[in-house]
């Protein structure tokens, strides 16, 4: 699985077929930016008359666009938003000008359904010649002039040269599931121009698997990652972030691994999965040096009645009112002396030490007893003895943990709050990785796998489980 944000792939093509070809990948949309996705695009300069791309727009819609000698010869977008930063989906552009039916000259699939509601529907002429597969510059996660990137992940990336080709070429739906699945070895004719990109490679992730040798060179710096459309990774949501209960749905950024924090404003996001049963760890990088007592948080939330509204908190995530939200514990990492909070009854304690900028935050969450939860924190390898005492906590054993509270028979989340004070940075982030093996673009050192040798951690992780849909459908 490879990561695509200001990085991408790149081949110059052959001249070759520009009336039927077909572009099929996996994407997961975590990140958000008011600007085009690119996902495959040929050159462009501002005196370009040919250019085309296909891509995810401003709105999440899927956008394909090809010009022609200055002219503007397709242009489709979507109606559907591809919005949900918790799923991957499939998607399939499939051209063929040749058809005499103009509906079937370009045509664009989601989780192998035809998408035939359009908010622009531009139609090209049958034959024309589109202006993908020219003898130009192609690249992946980018278009060369605009510089638009792709921020989100990719995985099975085809391009097939002379073949339009349905999604059941590339997909299939699960027999026991219902869900529809990547099928791992296609049969695709792929043609003079055509690719198959499996980011296995991790030190070549535009190595082709077609078996026509054609590479892609990479530029920038590509990470391998442990989220795939099999195994579905917890992100920070770009759908739930809020500052002083506003939506800021544009500050989730890293493919959904870190929330930036902005001069003067709190925010919160929420992760995108969450959890009834089993033992979980997670961790959380600080970004920035910031002794703000209360607004730098480590969070669980309790779903609830009050949910909904579990950010409008003020000084406090999770206050449970009917105006602030559901139950939440929270960790202030940050401060002289750090406080473990439970409004829901447990009160403050002092708990830990006080973190700075790069420390890494030690989190396990043990909700495995029927009717008691309990919840641990760390730093840097080191566990907090338990509030008020010298015993150390120790999530393995189920001992000496920070708090234990009612558990309740409803779902916990995981969240993070950031905010910048006077401490002289105007931005700070807060990293989070759920198991995919990072902190922003870089990797962790030691690659800990969880109790199910899952993910990578940079702390062993005492036999609990990364936030993942494969560990959730078993322990969760």
């Amino acid at each position: 699985m490879g990561t695509v944000a200001t990085s991408y792939l790149s081949k110059t093509l052959s001249a070759s077929n520009r009336k039927t070809w077909t572009f099929s990948t996996w994407l997961k949309n975590t990140g958000y930016i008011a600007d085009q996705q690119t996902l495959f695009a040929n050159s462009y300069s501002a005196d370009s008359a040919n250019f085309g791309f296909v891509a995810l727009d401003s709105t999440n819609r899927l956008h394909a666009q090809m010009y022609v000698g200055n002219a503007q010869k397709l242009n489709q977008v979507t109606r559907r938003t591809l919005d949900d930063a918790t799923s991957w989906y499939h998607i399939v552009f499939r051209c063929d000008t040749t058809q005499a039916t103009a509906s079937n000259r370009f045509r664009i699939y989601i989780n192998g359904v035809e998408e035939t509601a359009m908010d622009t529907d531009v139609m090209c002429d049958q034959n024309q010649d589109l202006s993908l597969n020219m003898n130009v510059e192609h690249r992946i996660g980018n278009q060369a002039g605009l510089n638009r990137n792709f921020y989100g992940l990719l995985g099975h990336t085809h391009f097939a040269d002379g073949q339009s080709y349905a999604p059941s070429t590339f997909g299939e739906t699960d027999s026991t599931t219902g869900e529809w699945k990547a099928k791992l070895s296609p049969t695709v004719t792929y043609g003079t121009n055509g690719f198959f990109l499996k980011y296995e490679n991790a030190s070549n992730f535009g190595a082709d698997s077609s078996g026509e040798s054609n590479d892609m060179a990479t530029s920038g710096t590509f990470r391998q990652d442990t989220d795939t459309p099999s195994n579905n990774f917890a992100v920070l949501d770009r759908n739930q972030v809020y500052e002083a209960g506003v939506s800021g749905g544009n500050r989730i950024d890293h493919s959904g691994t870190a929330t930036l924090g902005t001069s003067g404003i709190s925010q919160c996001a929420n992760a995108t999965l969450m959890v009834k049963n089993g033992k979980w760890y997670w961790e959380v990088k600080l970004g920035g040096d910031n002794t703000t007592a209360d607004r730098v948080s480590i969070n669980i939330y309790k779903n609830g009645t009050f949910a909904s509204k579990n950010w409008r908190t003020g000084t406090l995530y999770g206050k449970k009112t009917s105006a602030n939200g559901c139950q939440a514990i929270t960790y202030q990492p940050q401060t002289s002396t750090p406080n473990l909070v439970d409004d829901n009854g447990g009160g403050t304690v002092n708990y830990g030490v006080q973190a700075s900028q790069n420390d890494i935050i030690m989190c396990a969450l043990d909700l495995s007893n029927a009717t008691t939860g309990k919840l641990w924190f760390g730093i840097n390898g080191t566990w907090f003895n338990a509030p008020s005492t010298s015993n150390a906590g120790d999530p393995s054993a189920g001992t000496n943990a920070g708090i234990s509270f009612a558990k309740g028979d409803e779902f916990w989340g995981f969240s993070v709050g950031a905010s910048v004070n006077n401490a002289g940075n105007a931005n700070t982030y807060m990293y989070v990785n759920f198991g995919r093996g990072c902190f922003g673009t870089t990797a962790v050192a030691s690659a800990n796998a969880d109790g199910a040798g899952i993910g990578a951690f940079e702390y062993a992780t005492e036999g609990f489980y990364a936030v993942c849909s494969k560990n959730i459908k078993t322990y969760g």
